[in-house]
């Protein structure tokens, strides 16, 4: 009779986010939706110890990637990377230290 959640441990290594995974990284979902990534590299194993996640540089949804993985494009319908503002107005240094934290997990 409700939302059950999932517990904080390991979200660092559950990217991307975001319920269609159009948000890369925990650092990307802290930011407003117009400043997250159009378009990155998914499929990587790397994982990314800065910003939460794994490693996904930025690519171009018409060209095929040099690299293991596939371009997500969140220009593509379904694939929106506007959902979830939570956190998105706080300030970088809240920003800053609230990622440090989630990458504690």
């Amino acid at each position: 009779d409700g939302y059950a959640n999932l517990p904080l441990d390991g979200l660092w290594l559950r990217g991307p986010y975001l319920h269609n995974g159009a948000v890369p990284t925990l650092k990307d979902l802290l930011a407003r939706p117009t400043e997250r990534p159009s378009a990155y590299l998914r499929g990587s194993d790397v994982i990314d110890a800065v910003n939460g996640g794994f490693l996904s540089p930025p690519c171009d949804p018409k060209a095929p990637p040099s690299a293991a993985g596939f371009c997500f494009d969140t220009a593509q319908t379904g694939n929106g990377k506007d959902g979830h503002l939570y956190g998105t107005d706080l300030p970088a240094s809240a920003k800053s230290d609230l990622l440090a934290y989630l990458l504690t997990f």
